[in-house]
């Protein structure tokens, strides 16, 4: 059995800009980026340890993370 609902909209504009209109779709964008931040900081951890890696993770970026790691571990 499908219940069933009612979808409804209470439309409250903006107080901070003079149209009144609210910012929309801009989570479309940031989604895949989180992602792909993620996926490569998941596959840093479980080699490295390292927790955090500025964006854009650029191939050097990540390659100073992973030598910075290597060699405050080899003191």
């Amino acid at each position: 059995m499908v219940r069933r609902f009612v979808f409804e909209t209470h439309n409250v504009p903006c107080k901070t800009n003079p149209l009144g209109v609210k910012g929309a779709g801009e989570q479309g964008r940031s989604g895949p980026a989180r992602r792909s931040s993620n996926a490569i900081i998941e596959g840093l951890w479980r080699e490295y340890k390292i927790d955090h890696i500025d964006m854009p993770a650029t191939a050097e970026r990540v390659w100073i993370a992973i030598r910075e790691h290597q060699r405050q571990h080899s003191l």
